[in-house]
């Protein structure tokens, strides 16, 4: 009598299935629920509120409020810098810094150099001169800037060689951490949450929109 052919998959099959499901749900894992804790953490992050002292450009009582996290050696921070420099009038914009890119070296160096020039009262203009000069960031750069920019050179240079602004850089880069930011620049208009850089354009379109009634 012949035996019936075993209905059961052989186990190698089942094996083999096994394996290709478990592929798929970590590769679903890594795709998509790391976007959608991103989401609830950002969901769940306070901006922290503007404090007295802070880099503000604008008027202080504007409709609209802009709290930029940025890099002086991130490209896109220097897009958003100037289409902002040139369309934001009449907004509220609050520089804090965010030095964490380790692939950025310069980045708490040339936020330091910006706070001694904060000293001098001269923190936006310093900030916008070292934008334009990006690609040449470096120790022989900052003190140039501060010259070009009529500063106290020498009281600039011991600012800058003291570290005395390391803490605070530290401090604001560490609200990076607990805002979940994950790249420069983010920054929040009246609290929403925006990254990257806009075309003149949109961003246009969403300082209007945060400015309406």
């Amino acid at each position: 009598m012949t035996r019936p052919p075993d209905a059961r998959a052989p186990r190698w099959l089942l094996a083999l299935l096994a394996v290709s499901i478990l592929t798929n749900l970590l590769f679903a894992y890594r795709i998509y629920l790391p976007r959608w804790v991103q989401r609830w953490h950002e969901a769940m992050a306070v901006l922290p509120p503007v404090q007295a002292g802070e880099h503000l450009r604008g008027p202080a009582d504007a409709r609209v409020t802009l709290v930029e996290y940025s890099d002086f050696q991130c490209p896109y921070c220097a897009t958003l810098h100037q289409e902002l420099r040139e369309g934001a009038g009449g907004v509220r914009w609050i520089y804090r810094h965010d030095t964490l890119n380790a692939g950025h070296p310069e980045a708490n160096a040339a936020a330091e150099a910006a706070e001694c020039a904060n000293e001098q009262g001269r923190f936006w203009d310093y900030a916008d001169a070292l934008f334009v000069n990006q690609k040449g960031l470096g120790a022989a750069l900052y003190p140039r800037l501060a010259g070009e920019l009529g500063l106290d050179v020498p009281r600039f240079g011991a600012c800058l060689s003291s570290g005395k602004y390391h803490a605070l850089i530290r401090q604001e880069s560490a609200q990076v951490r607990e805002l979940h930011l994950i790249g420069t620049p983010t920054w929040f208009v009246n609290g929403k949450r925006y990254m990257g850089a806009r075309d003149a354009k949109t961003l246009a379109g969403i300082l209007q929109a945060a400015a309406a009634p």
